[in-house]
């Protein structure tokens, strides 16, 4: 399998070295050659391509890795480094000069991937997108969830939590992901809707990356001494924040919360420096994808959509939410 599980590699900042590096900080690297294309070995072969190296991923690789196993599939997983379209192109243009099956995408760039999913396509690959959509590309469906009602949903938990008033700052992992931007959007239109007096102070680029999340959390707070809450709709945003509030003594009075299930956001609700989050169905994104794969190579037509589907967590749900979504996900 390529790229199975590359290193994550997160440099703490020393100014949270009494809080500690999170338990996601160090990733698992596991050496293995690429897996023969169905040109060889028989079988299909279907990649799911990641933004990047991020532990978000774990439970769609393990959805994908399963149904995989389930249908005969060979599975492999390649990751870009980092959080970048040109990164993610040029594994995609690899993929393609390899001759694999198919290719599901989780996007970094809509426009960004228009040319080389259109190069996909003439070459008889079947690709869909994952997780994040790419719209304006020729890919055959976008299976998750329905991120401006995701965003909804938080932006009025979120209100509540505020008591309806005050102000908050939004983190978001990359201005240009679409996913991202419509969750920021549907957060909006439910704040606005249950705490029409709330204020949004901005919405900050943290690039998906833990440590520029606790930069910009830091200076935030610097520059909004009043700062009532920080919402983040990318996964590394609302650990990050939670970690500095708690460092600086404000967990409390700041109220934090944000999208996924990282081990540091479940940590973070059952202490109570994170008020909830919103967590997707990853699993069956990554369930999912084989199934839609294999209906494409079979000249199945597509749906446009499939959402798979979120829940909020706190902490009245917080050791229970896991068995029930990975059930539904098959």
């Amino acid at each position: 399998m390529r790229n199975r599980w590359p290193a994550l590699l997160i440099t703490a900042l020393a100014a949270l070295a009494c809080a500690g590096s999170p338990s996601w900080a160090l990733g698992r690297k596991e050496a293995s050659p690429p897996a023969p294309s169905r040109h060889s070995s028989g079988k299909l072969t279907f990649v799911i391509v990641p933004k990047g190296v991020h532990p978000y991923f774990e439970p769609v690789y393990r959805g994908f890795e399963e149904a995989a196993a389930r249908y005969g599939v060979t599975p492999e997983v390649d990751a870009p480094p980092r959080f970048d379209v040109s990164l993610q192109v040029k594994v995609i243009e690899d993929l393609i000069a390899r001759g694999v099956d198919g290719i599901a995408i989780s996007a970094n760039d809509d426009m960004g991937l228009v040319g080389v999913i259109h190069e996909a396509t003439l070459a008889g690959i079947k690709v869909i997108t994952v997780d994040a959509p790419a719209p304006s590309t020729e890919a055959l469906t976008y299976i998750g969830t329905d991120n401006a009602s995701a965003g909804y949903l938080a932006g009025r938990r979120m209100a509540g939590v505020m008591g309806g008033r005050g102000s908050v700052a939004i983190l978001q992992g990359g201005l240009a992901a679409t996913n991202l931007t419509q969750r920021t959007g549907g957060f909006r239109r439910g704040l606005a809707e249950v705490g029409p007096g709330i204020t949004v102070v901005g919405v900050v680029d943290e690039k998906g990356d833990f440590s520029q999340s606790v930069t910009a959390t830091e200076t935030l707070l610097r520059e909004h001494p009043d700062l009532s809450a920080i919402f983040s709709v990318s996964a590394e945003g609302a650990p990050a924040a939670a970690a500095v509030v708690k460092r600086l003594g404000r967990a409390g009075r700041v109220r934090v919360a944000g999208f996924d299930d990282l081990g540091d956001t479940l940590a973070g609700i059952r202490d109570g420096s994170i008020s909830f989050c919103v967590v997707q169905n990853t699993y069956r994104m990554g369930w999912l994808s084989v199934e839609q794969l294999l209906g494409a190579v079979h000249g199945k037509r597509l749906p446009v959509f499939t959402d798979t589907g979120v829940m909020l967590v706190d902490r009245a749900n917080v050791d229970t939410y896991k068995a029930l979504m990975e059930n539904e996900g098959r």
